[in-house]
C-alpha cells in the first residue's frame, strides 16, 4: 500500500481520468519515473492539499495509524507524484517536500495540534476555492469540521492554559498553589477526555472519517477545475484579501479583543490560501502567506491570553482560597497581553505591501 493519494502519471493508452482531465496509468509500473508532469489543473492541485490535510489529521487523530492506501476510488483520482523522477514542476515539487514532512506526532497534544491544524487548513481551502466544488456538500463539510475542531480544541485550550499557568506561574506564586491549580486542571482535563472518547467512538466522528476518505480519494469538482490552476487559484484569492481588508478596518478602528479575533480568522484564510496558491506561483505567494501567519501567531498568542484569563477568573470564583495568586497571575498574564499588541499594525501593513507587489 502506498502513503500517496493515487499512482502515477499516465503514460499513452491509458483510460482514467480525473477531474482536471489527466490520465491514470491502470498499471503503475509501467510509468517510467522520467515522464513529464503535466500543467497542473485547478482541481489537482487543490485534491493534492486537501488530500494530505486529510492523512495528517487522520493519522494524528486515529489510534492507529492511516494507511494511504484505498479500497475504493472516489469520483477524480489525481496522480501521484514520483519523489524521485527529474524535472518535476514547481506544485508537484513542494508536495512531495510537504508529504515527507506530514506524520503521527509523537504525544498527545502534539497530536491534536497537527489535528486541528489539518482541520483548520482543509475548511479554509473549501471556503476560498468553493467554486471549484460542490458548494452544498462543501459548506456541509466546512460545518462538521468546525463541530470536531470545537471538540479537539476544548483538550487543546486546557493543554494551553497549563503551559501558561506553570510558566507565568513559577516566579510569581509558590508550588502548593501551582499543584492546586494544575490538579483542578487535571480534573477537568479528564473530564472533557473522556467526552472526546465518547465522540469518537460516535456516528457523526465515524461519518467525518468518510468524509476524510472522500478527501483522499478525490471529491466531485466541477468544470472550472479542469481549468489551469495558475489562471484560477490566484483569482480566487481576492475573496480572502477582500475579507481580510474588512476585519482589518475594523481592528484598526477599535482594536478589541474580538475584532483581533476576527482578524485572525481572516489571516488563515488568506495564509492558506496562498500557501495553496504558492505550489503553482512560488515565491510571491509563499512569502504572503508568511507574513500573514507571522501576524496569525502573534495575534494567536493574544488570543490564548483571554481564555487563559477566563479560566483563572473561573477558578477564582470557584476556590476562594485561591483569588489572591490568581489576581497575580492574571495581572501578569495581562502585562504579557500588552506586550504581544505591540506592532500588530506594522505587521498588517507587511502584509498588505507583499499583496500589492504581487497582485497589485
Amino acid at each position: 500500500m502506498t502513503d500517496e493519494p493515487a499512482t502515477r502519471i499516465a503514460g499513452p493508452g491509458s483510460t482514467r481520468h480525473d477531474a482536471g482531465g489527466v490520465g491514470i496509468d491502470d498499471d503503475p509500473a509501467s510509468s517510467p519515473l522520467e515522464e513529464a508532469v503535466p500543467e497542473a489543473t485547478a482541481g489537482m492541485v487543490l485534491h493534492r492539499v486537501l488530500a494530505e490535510s486529510a492523512r495528517t489529521f487522520l493519522l494524528n487523530d486515529m489510534t492507529s495509524g492511516f494507511d494511504g492506501g484505498s479500497t475504493r476510488r472516489g469520483p477524480a483520482t489525481s496522480p501521484l507524484i514520483g519523489l524521485h523522477a527529474p524535472d518535476r514542476p514547481l506544485w508537484a515539487e513542494s508536495v512531495t517536500k510537504v508529504a515527507g514532512k506530514t506524520g503521527r506526532m509523537a504525544t498527545v497534544s502534539e497530536q491534536i495540534h497537527q489535528s486541528r491544524v489539518a482541520l483548520r487548513r482543509i475548511r479554509s481551502n473549501l471556503r476560498t476555492f468553493r467554486l471549484l466544488l460542490d458548494p452544498t456538500w462543501g459548506t456541509s463539510l466546512r460545518a462538521e469540521l468546525s463541530w470536531y475542531g470545537d471538540e479537539l480544541g476544548r483538550l487543546r485550550d486546557l493543554d494551553i492554559i497549563r503551559d501558561a499557568v506553570c510558566t507565568t506561574g513559577a516566579g510569581l506564586v509558590g508550588p502548593d498553589i501551582l499543584t492546586a491549580l494544575t490538579a483542578a486542571l487535571g480534573q477537568q482535563r479528564t473530564q472533557v477526555d473522556a467526552a472526546l472518547r465518547v465522540e469518537r467512538a460516535g456516528a457523526r466522528r465515524f461519518q467525518l472519517t468518510e468524509q476524510m476518505m472522500v478527501l483522499w480519494d478525490g471529491p466531485s469538482f466541477s468544470e472550472k477545475a479542469a481549468r489551469p490552476a495558475a489562471d484560477v487559484l490566484p483569482v480566487m484569492l481576492h475573496r480572502a484579501w477582500h475579507d481580510l481588508r474588512g476585519a482589518a478596518r475594523s481592528a484598526r478602528k477599535d482594536s478589541t479583543d474580538a475584532n483581533l479575533h476576527r482578524l485572525r480568522i481572516r489571516l488563515k484564510d488568506l495564509r492558506y490560501g496562498c500557501d495553496t496558491v504558492a505550489l503553482v506561483q512560488g515565491g510571491p505567494a509563499r512569502k504572503t502567506a508568511k507574513a500573514a501567519e507571522r501576524l496569525q501567531s502573534k495575534l494567536g498568542d493574544l488570543h490564548d491570553v483571554s481564555f487563559v484569563v477566563d479560566w483563572l477568573l473561573a477558578v477564582g470564583d470557584e476556590h476562594t482560597e485561591l483569588i489572591e495568586p490568581v489576581k497575580e497571575l492574571i495581572a501578569a498574564e495581562y502585562e504579557i497581553a500588552d506586550a504581544t499588541r505591540k506592532g500588530w499594525k506594522r505587521d498588517l501593513k507587511e502584509i498588505e505591501r507583499r499583496w500589492r507587489s504581487w497582485q497589485g
